[in-house]
């Protein structure tokens, strides 16, 4: 299994910087932020050479881009917004095929005007899974568009916080081209975060979406009432069980660590997921 991570957790100065360092800290794919090498995350346009760049750097140093972020606010209260997330949603479409990148990620939103990731007492209403529904549509026309896969996750925030719902939504559209990001740390409700809910809370994911797992986050949580994501090794996801759970639907992606507040625990989460990796393999090789 690969190791990969997510690029606004790591900064440089140049896009060569950023893969040499991707590289040099044991990883080997990428989910892609537009936002590690340009002034926003969904740009209208891009600088004439840089898609170009991205590539070659990624090339060099043999680091895969396996997802770009496509997120912006799909049920943001205003229309006007949601319109300007199409936009910059198309574009980020067209580049991350110039990426050789056939996976864009979505965030089902929130109707927090101040964050996409905040969350709003509105979320659960029918007004918003009908926003949600429509902005879905709109992104699956580039999807088609653009031969893409684009991926949702479970997110307590969002208007999906739930396997329910992703189930829901993958179940009204019922494309191909409709996938789950699978981050065991975003399947916790608040006072759910505790050891003895590890399993169920992941068995219950994979009975509901397990066969529409396209990739796996790699993030941990720490035990208690309230929500506190960690990197991996820090918490209490049981990620052997996570490896197997994987096995069981026959996934053969990469682990994009996620959720690592500093370059210098990179190493330590780095670290834990190759032995968690090892002991699997040797596992299944008895």
């Amino acid at each position: 299994m690969e190791i990969g991570m997510y690029t606004i957790e790591i900064q440089r100065p140049t896009t060569r910087e950023l893969f040499t360092a991707i590289k040099d800290a044991g990883f080997s794919q990428v989910q892609f932020d537009f936002s590690s090498v340009c002034d926003e995350q969904m740009p209208l346009r891009f600088e004439p050479g840089l898609l170009q760049e991205i590539q070659r750097q990624a090339e060099r140093n043999r680091v895969e881009i396996v997802a770009v972020n496509g997120t912006f606010n799909m049920i943001h209260p205003s229309v006007l917004e949601r319109e300007d997330g199409y936009k910059r949603f198309a574009s980020v479409a067209e580049a991350s095929r110039e990426l050789n990148c056939e996976f864009v990620t979505l965030c089902t939103g929130s109707r927090n005007t101040k964050s996409m990731w905040a969350w709003h007492e509105d979320n659960l209403n029918p007004e918003a899974w009908e926003d949600l529904l429509a902005s879905t549509d709109k992104v699956l026309e580039q999807a088609e568009c653009y031969n893409l896969i684009l991926g949702i996750e479970c997110e307590p925030n969002n208007c999906i916080n739930s396997p329910v719902l992703a189930r829901k939504l993958l179940d009204t559209f019922k494309t191909p081209r409709l996938k789950i990001i699978m981050d065991v740390a975003n399947l916790f409700q608040k006072g759910q975060a505790y050891k003895e809910n590890v399993r169920p809370i992941m068995d219950e994911a994979f009975d509901l979406l397990g066969n529409d797992i396209y990739l796996a986050h790699g993030k941990d949580i720490k035990e208690g009432e309230d929500l506190n994501p960690t990197y991996a090794g820090n918490g209490i996801v049981d990620f052997e069980y996570f490896l197997e759970k994987l096995d069981e639907v026959k996934y053969t992606g990469g682990m994009l660590l996620h959720g690592i507040p500093n370059e210098h625990f990179f190493s330590d989460s780095v670290t834990f997921i190759n032995d968690i990796i090892s002991k699997h393999k040797k596992r299944l090789d008895i």
